[in-house]
């Protein structure tokens, strides 16, 4: 058969879609045009703005064929006729993997050309004999071994579907599926998902909970948490269509009333020493078969070890399926998420998660004070500000904060902070991680002398937020919410480290030393949420202590290699058992403090501290830290645009407005308006703002540009007022720039305004055409080489 079809769009139409709905695919079973990635956002240095960029490669399947809503076993990948219908089997195959989805088709038209995943097979198909929902699932179960029995359950475990017809997204629908499929098919006890910071856990959860219970698989279900805030924002989020059958378990007391129920470990575990006759009283209530699903949220925080008293829950509970939820995957000898859990059934990192738009990219802002660096030591016999000897020792940044509190140190580091807040907004959401309780209040005390204008009018700007600090607890709910200007900044020791969800904060400051790659990763989740809607579109992290450097470990992206078994409402941690030999400790060279019994506390406020100096570090194309100036940057970016020199002018000089050109160097992070400011000459023309950075050429102004087209026998060309609208066209050009004289509308304003409106202006070069020529021949003079060939 032979058609001729000339684009995608009408292959699909005209022969794709009529197939797949002949095979009985309708149209509340397919997924078209889903897209994968959104855009990325990329910080430009320096600029506190980000651009978006669009996805690299192809991004949105033609078709996404499911069984069950959001449940794919298939991927349709169309090409325009004349092409042959194996084209974009290649094409499908990546989508199918994106989407862990076993059946990959292209077509142009004529046929259908399926790939199996399970065996590799690669065949050709009529287009009247696609398969139909009901063969291809047969055919799935069949591969995946689905017993008769479980098929009916996993049939049945349908998604939650809200008002607004909500798909989640790629890697959600990957995480809940496999889960679902783990516990129906594979009858896994124990699952492990590991998800970055604000890629959507609980909602995830929430639909694996929903599906399971659709199956008829389940029916009590206990998720568990170590935080109030974690529980209250899952009740109230998207756990809510499971309102009227869910509770919060209160006291340790469980009412067997309901289905769905929210605890803390705490209130199962009796004390924190682990108390085990406490911990069994409060689970004997119920028969240890009682739950059918335990939903263990931030499950790296030593839930799993051996020797914790949470893991008695567990243990009691040992019939119910486990399934163990963290951002942080912990492989610490004794306190291993994997040795418990299994090894992961899905991950997706920070990384990915940028890479992909769903998550904002950060900046980092090292900065170094000289003390932090030299140390400081008293005279023999010098006393602190209490009146205590202090020992003949060289205090160092270990030190600072923990068992010294140097204040002029401390008041740098809030006048630095607040310099920065002026530069991105006052009202930026901030999070500042100090070593201790009472370093973290020195801290609000410093930040809010720095702040005294508008301390005034909101005496919450700054708040501490620990354990032992009632008012700064009451105001967590406000500092998180999205629609709450006050607390500006929270100050904190580890009670923001994990959990809490923090949508709009920009900036996180860390003063404190960090021994745990987990507990980093935990922290910078808290700026990991991007809002658009909110102005939040990235993120700064800045660092007084060098923990940043956990970023060039090789671990950072992926399981992190040391956990630090740390109470984020308490000040002090003590490390887990180290197995022998001793595991390793993260690479932070300027961080970190010992643990046991608390050392004498002292304070000093007559050593000066000084600001020696600050670099910034982006995120590069690879996601790698470098550090970037914006002239190199937009350097970068104009080479990346045009593969030379020639290839620009010829751009430059050709018939598209000079605003659409300007608009897509905008879009790839090129700010003309601050290679301006860069180069210090608001006169210089956008050409040469570009060839100047790019490829290293003097500039030119507007006004020698315009003299050199007067010069030339250009304007001779022309006569009356067609030469008069040119040389006023010029002399605007020369104050204003091209993109104002590159459209007829400009014809309207004054003062050309004046030789008879745009009718009269038109007819005076013979028309439409005529103008734009005249104009684009101008244009064209204004660009010529200096020198001609």
């Amino acid at each position: 058969m032979k058609n001729n079809v000339d684009s995608e769009e009408d292959t699909k139409n005209q022969f794709i879609t009529p197939a797949l709905s002949h095979a009985g695919w309708k149209k509340t079973s397919m997924l078209m045009e889903y897209s994968l990635r959104s855009d990325k956002r990329c910080i430009v240095p320096g600029q506190n703005k980000t651009t978006k960029k669009s996805p690299k490669g192809p991004n949105k399947p033609d078709y996404i064929l499911c069984y069950t809503p959001n449940c794919p076993l298939a991927v349709v990948e169309a090409k325009r006729s004349g092409l042959d219908d194996y084209e974009g089997l290649d094409q499908a195959k990546r989508y199918a993997k994106i989407l862990n989805v076993q059946f990959a088709y292209s077509s142009s038209g004529r046929e259908f050309v399926e790939w199996n995943a399970f065996t590799g097979e690669e065949r050709r198909i009529p287009l009247n004999q696609f398969p139909s929902p009901e063969v291809l699932w047969k055919r799935w179960c069949k591969h995946r071994q689905v017993k008769k029995t479980d098929r009916k359950s996993l049939s049945n475990a349908l998604y939650y579907t809200s008002a607004n017809g909500w798909t989640p997204r790629y890697y959600q629908m990957k995480a809940i599926n496999r889960a679902v499929e783990a516990v129906i098919v594979d009858h896994r006890k124990r699952c492990l998902l590991c998800m970055a910071t604000g890629t959507g856990k609980t909602y995830t959860a929430f639909q694996i909970v929903w599906r399971l219970k659709k199956s008829g698989v389940i029916k009590n279900v206990l998720y568990l948490a170590d935080r109030n805030q974690l529980i209250d924002q899952s009740l109230a989020g998207d756990f809510q269509p499971f309102a009227n059958v869910s509770t919060k378990i209160q006291h340790g007391k469980i009412d067997t009333s309901y289905e769905i129920y929210f605890g803390l470990y705490q209130q199962f575990a009796g004390d924190e020493d682990g108390d085990a006759e406490s911990t069994l009283d409060n689970l004997k209530q119920v028969p240890q078969d009682y739950f059918d699903l335990i939903i263990v949220d931030e499950c790296h925080r030593g839930s799993a070890r051996e020797e914790s008293s949470w893991r008695v829950i567990l243990e009691y509970f040992a019939s119910a399926i486990q399934i163990g939820m963290t951002a942080t995957p912990n492989t610490a000898e004794g306190a291993k998420n994997a040795d418990y859990f299994g090894d992961p059934i899905f991950t997706y990192s920070l990384k990915e998660g940028i890479e992909d738009g769903f998550l904002a990219p950060y900046q980092v802002i090292s900065v170094h004070l000289d003390k932090d660096k030299s140390g400081w030591k008293p005279e023999e016999g010098e006393k602190d500000d209490l009146g205590q000897i202090l020992p003949q020792k060289t205090f160092t940044l270990d030190d600072f904060g923990q068992t010294l509190e140097l204040k002029q140190r401390t008041a740098l580091v809030a006048k630095v902070v607040t310099d920065y807040l002026k530069h991105i907004g006052r009202y930026s959401k901030t999070i500042v991680f100090c070593t201790t309780q009472n370093h973290a209040l020195k801290m609000v005390e410093a930040l809010r002398a720095c702040n005294q204008d508008v301390c005034r009018e909101s005496p919450n700007y700054a708040v501490r937020m620990t354990a032992n600090d009632a008012n700064g607890i009451s105001l967590l709910d406000e500092f998180v919410r999205v629609d709450s200007k006050i607390p500006v900044i929270a100050t904190t020791s580890k009670l923001l480290s994990t959990g809490v969800d923090t949508k709009c904060v920009k900036l996180i400051v860390l003063d404190t030393g960090i021994r745990s790659m987990t507990e980093f990763k935990q922290i910078i989740g808290r700026g990991t949420r991007l809002r658009e809607d909110a102005g939040k579109t990235f993120f700064t992290i800045m660092d007084f202590r060098g923990v940043c450097e956990l970023f060039k470990d090789s671990d950072f992206d992926g399981p992190a290699d040391y956990e630090t078994d740390f109470n984020p409402d308490k000040d002090t941690f003590t490390t887990g058992q180290d197995p022998e030999p001793q595991a390793p400790k993260p690479k932070n060279k300027r961080g970190g403090h010992t643990t046991g019994e608390p050392p004498k506390y002292f304070e000093v406020g007559r050593v000066s501290v000084e600001l020696e100096g600050k670099e910034t570090a982006y995120l590069d194309e690879d996601g790698k830290l470098v550090t970037e100036k914006f002239e190199d940057y937009t350097r970068k970016n104009i080479l990346k645009m045009f593969n030379s020199e020639a290839e620009f002018v010829e751009l430059w000089n050709g018939g598209e407005e000079k605003k659409a050109i300007l608009a897509r160097l905008e879009k790839e992070g090129i700010l003309i308006e601050q290679i301006r400011k860069e180069l210090g000459d608001p006169d210089i023309d956008e050409f040469d703002l570009i060839l100047k950075i790019a490829f290293g050429h003097p500039p030119m102004t507007r006004q020698m540009r315009a003299n050199r087209v007067k010069q030339s026998k250009f304007l001779d060309k022309y006569q009356g007022i067609a030469r008069e609208v040119l040389d006023e066209l010029l002399q605007m050009y020369a104050r204003l720039g091209v993109t104002e004289i590159d459209s007829v509308r400009v014809l309207q304003n004054e003062p050309i305004n004046r030789f008879g409106g745009v009718p009269r202006i038109i007819q005076e070069f013979g028309g439409r055409n005529q103008y734009l020529d005249a104009v684009r021949a101008m244009e064209q003079e204004l660009y010529a080489p200096l020198t001609n060939p």
